[in-house]
């Protein structure tokens, strides 16, 4: 996949982005909002991104002004629904560029390349329900609250969360498409 937006770019990942992946993903402000434990050291890192590439389902987040590495999008072909039409969108994103829009860019380029080019009839994705970066994100592209689970998960470091998932079909986004564009359809 390859898509490029108005600031960033969104791609395969490469092992040349390891050193921009391995600049934010050791500060303990990314991957605990996530779930994931900060890498702790290069070795690690190294295997994790290895990892990643080889699941073909992860992507990165390139910025056009510098071809910097910012961050990461994932289409998994599974989410918590039991239905083969159905994909789950995951992200994380280098702490120094949070508040700027781009992750909003981001998932609404991705949202338009997932009804267009594959059979995705719904989109799932979600955030720990202490995540209000992720939530901002996930309402401003258009999302509707599916609900919360409670205790959804233990995480690394012990604690039980509970997590808040949203979705979005086919038919709630060509809805939303055609009013944007001045279209008014009844819903």
């Amino acid at each position: 996949m390859r898509l490029i937006c108005k600031r960033v770019i969104i791609r395969d990942l490469s092992f040349k982005d390891f050193d921009d992946y391995y600049e934010y993903a050791v500060r303990d402000t990314i991957g605990p909002m996530a779930g994931w434990k900060p890498i702790p050291n290069e070795e690690v890192g190294r295997r994790v991104f290895s990892s990643m590439i080889l699941q073909k389902d992860v992507f990165a987040i390139e910025l056009i002004e510098n071809h910097k590495m910012i961050g990461t999008i994932s289409i998994y072909n599974y989410g918590i629904r039991k239905y083969k039409y159905v994909k789950q969108l995951g992200f994380s994103l280098n702490d120094q560029y949070w508040n700027k829009g781009i992750m909003t860019e981001v998932v609404l380029n991705v949202i338009d390349y997932i009804f267009h080019k594959t059979d995705c009839e719904v989109i799932e994705v979600g955030h720990h329900s202490d995540n209000f970066a992720s939530k901002r994100v996930i309402e401003k592209c258009g999302f509707l609250y599916d609900g919360r689970l409670c205790k959804y998960k233990e995480l690394y470091d012990g604690r039980i969360i509970d997590a808040d998932f949203y979705s979005m079909t086919k038919e709630d986004y060509e809805r939303k498409v055609k009013y944007e564009q001045g279209i008014k359809t009844k819903i």
